[in-house]
């Protein structure tokens, strides 16, 4: 059986229709798209054809289709990180920089991702040992609160490749540095550009 889950952000007035109609295509298409219990009740769905409701996350469904802004779509990234699961985004935020489709191509993008006709882009992460964790985009390191400055060492690949006496030090991915850029008046950075 073919398994999707679905991930929507808060908003249930604006992604309820566009989920009752991803149902729709589902089901034509012989896709059960999962609901896990908060979905389920964002959206007050029963179980039916091409909708499994209540369905706690798994690892081993084809797809995650998001119907939300930049922040869902990170959880679902983080949600899904290192298990292959492809997440495949329309845009219901205010930017969708990480989006793979906006609204207006959602009849096609539906079908598109129900079918599988899409490329993968592999994003890079920070990873860390302690505690271990994957971060999509971005961590930051702060100094104990009433403390002296910290002194942070970094490394790449186990090589330690820098230093620095700060408060903190945030690292980012190329899709993290965005907000950083944007928030200081800068551009949005293209994908790739370092």
């Amino acid at each position: 059986m073919r398994e999707i889950t679905v991930l929507t952000h808060r908003h249930p007035k604006d992604t309820t229709p566009v989920l009752r109609q991803l149902a729709q295509q589902a089901a034509a298409a012989g896709v059960t798209l999962r609901l896990d219990e908060d979905e389920t009740r964002r959206h007050d769905l029963q179980s039916g054809p091409g909708v499994e409701v209540n369905a706690p996350l798994k690892d081993d469904v084809e797809l995650c289709i998001v119907l939300g802004g930049d922040g869902t779509i990170l959880r679902a990234l983080q949600r899904y990180a290192g298990t292959g699961v492809p997440v495949f985004a329309i845009n219901f935020g205010e930017i969708g920089f990480l989006a793979t489709i906006e609204p207006a191509g959602i009849e096609d993008g539906m079908r598109r991702a129900l079918s599988g006709d899409f490329e993968l882009l592999r994003l890079p992460a920070i990873v860390l040992e302690a505690p271990a964790r994957t971060a999509i985009n971005d961590v930051a390191i702060h100094r104990k609160v009433g403390e002296r400055v910290a002194e942070v060492a970094y490394a790449v690949a186990g090589e330690v490749v820098g230093s620095v006496r700060c408060d903190g030090l945030v690292v980012a991915t190329p899709a993290g540095s965005t907000g950083y850029n944007l928030a200081n008046g800068g551009p949005v950075m293209a994908w790739g550009v370092g």
